[in-house]
């Protein structure tokens, strides 16, 4: 029994170096061609270059609407981080402390979150954001990203549902409230498993290319996955750009990853197991 394990720790961490090897040398090609001219690129994909150029990077960002464009991604990323982070810990830490009937009729409700992607309801969700008058506007991605609160809310609960209760009662003998304990003890404790919740969100919300797609149409208020669809829609055209605006869209959720890899992994743990 423990060699049949061992032989499937080591057949799991064959696949994932063959699989993390084989994306870093697409990112690394990616890269490298992206410092090249569109004819070299063209003539000799797979050679070595003539030169190395900043060229294709110099006309992304000539292009008038690529930095509204960043900053549509930011602040779409930003808003919807703060919303579902403060929606999802005030219905965990109820969720997680208290008994109430019906409790696990609402967290069913929750999981099944989990299970259902928008795509499923994107004709009636789009209704109504024309007939709020978004369209076109940020806030109808941000709204609908908001709801999505599934796997926030499952993470946050199992985390404040192990939490000592000595924590919160003496806290109620010194005279603090509900709300206080929450934002002031509860809420803090929780920043394990925040800051590892904020950082998935944020390489999903950056990656996200169906919502902006649908609900915005105009190129001044469109994200970064629309700017490199923009350019890779006709790739021989725009070979250059198309290289420089995905290497670009690539490196903040790089970044996230090698810098918070072992928060997310700690963070997510915590979240995960109710002790």
């Amino acid at each position: 029994m423990i060699m049949a394990d061992v032989k499937k720790l080591y057949v799991t961490k064959l696949i994932l170096w063959v699989y993390s090897s084989f994306t870093l040398l697409i990112l690394g090609y990616l890269t490298w061609n992206s410092f090249r001219t569109k004819q070299d690129v063209l003539s000799n994909t797979l050679g070595w270059p003539k030169s190395f150029t900043l060229e294709s990077y110099v006309k992304v960002f000539r292009n008038e609407h690529f930095g509204v464009n960043i900053w549509n991604s930011v602040f779409i990323l930003m808003m919807t981080i703060i919303i579902i982070v403060a929606l999802a810990s005030m219905v965990a830490y109820g969720l997680g402390r208290y008994s109430f009937k019906f409790k696990q009729g609402v967290m069913l409700y929750f999981l099944i979150g989990l299970m259902f992607p928008v795509q499923l309801g994107v004709v009636p969700v789009f209704l109504i954001i024309k007939n709020l008058g978004l369209i076109n506007s940020p806030w109808s991605v941000i709204l609908v990203l908001s709801a999505g609160l599934s796997m926030a809310v499952l993470m946050l609960t199992n985390f404040f549902a192990g939490l000592p209760d000595a924590l919160a009662e003496s806290a109620r003998i010194d005279g603090a409230g509900e709300w206080r304990i929450f934002y002031r003890i509860m809420f803090p404790l929780a920043s394990p498993v925040i800051v590892s919740l904020c950082i998935i969100l944020s390489v999903n919300i950056w990656n996200q290319f169906f919502l902006p797609l649908i609900m915005l149409q105009d190129d001044a208020v469109k994200t970064i996955p629309l700017a490199v669809m923009k350019y890779t829609s006709n790739i021989l055209l725009n070979m250059d750009k198309a290289l420089a605006t995905s290497v670009i869209a690539t490196i903040p959720v790089l970044l996230l990853f090698f810098i918070f890899s072992e928060r997310i992994i700690s963070g997510v743990a915590s979240g995960s197991v109710k002790e």
